[in-house]
C-alpha cells in the first residue's frame, strides 16, 4: 500500500532569515484518493507562521493543490499544500522496504 505525505510549503523564519520551507503535517497510508481527502480536511484548519496576525485568509484550490493567501499588516504571505507519494526516507528504512515489497507494475500510474 502506498504512502502519501500531506505537505505544506510555506516561508518560515524571521527578518533576513526567512526562507521557504517545506514540512510534512500527516502522513497517510492508503490510496491518493483517501490522502487527498486527509488534505482537504487539514488545510482549512492550517495556521501558518506567518504573519502573525492575519488580516484576511484566502483560500484556493487547482485539482488536488491548495493555495492558503494570508494578509498581514505589512505585506502578504502563502503557503501551498500538496499530496506527494513517499518514495525514500533515510531514517526510516521500512518505507524503501514496503516499495521493494511492491514489485514492478505497482507504482502510482500502474495503480491507477
Amino acid at each position: 500500500m502506498a504512502r502519501w505525505a500531506l505537505v505544506v510549503q510555506e516561508t518560515v523564519g524571521m527578518g533576513q532569515d526567512r526562507t521557504w520551507g517545506s514540512k510534512v503535517l500527516a502522513e497517510v497510508e492508503g490510496t491518493r484518493e483517501e490522502a487527498v481527502e486527509e488534505l482537504k480536511r487539514l488545510v482549512p484548519s492550517y495556521t501558518p507562521q506567518h504573519p502573525f496576525n492575519s488580516r484576511r485568509r484566502t483560500l484556493l484550490r487547482d485539482g488536488d493543490t491548495y493555495l492558503l493567501i494570508s494578509q498581514g499588516s505589512m505585506r502578504d504571505y502563502h503557503c501551498v499544500f500538496k499530496v506527494w507519494e513517499l518514495l525514500w526516507d533515510s531514517k526510516r528504512p521500512e518505507v524503501q522496504a514496503e516499495r521493494l515489497a511492491e514489485g514492478p507494475g505497482t507504482g502510482p500510474d500502474e495503480r491507477r
